[in-house]
């Protein structure tokens, strides 16, 4: 059986940033090819895939993407784009697979693991007193810390 594998490795610089607010975010890539000259490749990525690699994308960043080509007819010519399944600034992540989550942080300072952002959520006053309830046992509140002190004294002197 003949199995056509339409996927491909590009690494370059990242050169401009599109987003014309639908499913995908364009974006440009500077590659050089094998006689050292400089070429330019139109990416599309999900903007699902964007939001959790977005650190990735500020121009002038080299990364590595993994994808598949795609092309469309227009005005008799045939445009072809690179459709991103996978980016790193790493090359290892892209060839042999993500050995851990992506973590960044937020401008606002939150973390953000694989795109969720990892925010606290304060606990409503109901949720409070169940925790005191739960950690009252544990309290030393009505302990009378010097007879603690003359036990443990009483203890390491036997």
């Amino acid at each position: 059986m003949i199995v056509d594998i339409n996927e491909i490795i590009i690494s370059g610089v990242i050169n401009n940033i599109i987003d014309n607010n639908n499913e995908y975010i364009k974006f440009g890539l500077t590659t050089t090819k094998f006689n050292k000259s400089k070429t330019y490749s139109s990416l599309n990525i999900k903007r699902d895939l964007y939001t959790i690699y977005k650190d990735f994308f500020v121009k002038g960043n080299r990364v590595y993407v993994k994808g598949y080509l795609n092309s469309y007819s227009s005005n008799n010519k045939i445009q072809s784009f690179i459709t991103v399944n996978d980016i790193s600034d790493n090359y290892d992540d892209i060839a042999n697979g993500r050995k851990a989550p992506h973590i960044r942080y937020d401008s606002d300072g939150v973390m953000v693991w694989n795109g969720k952002r990892c925010e606290s959520i304060p606990p409503t006053e109901e949720e409070k007193r169940k925790m005191e309830e739960l950690l009252k046992e544990y309290r030393n509140e009505g302990v009378n810390n010097e007879e603690i002190e003359r036990c443990v004294i009483d203890i390491e002197q036997k």
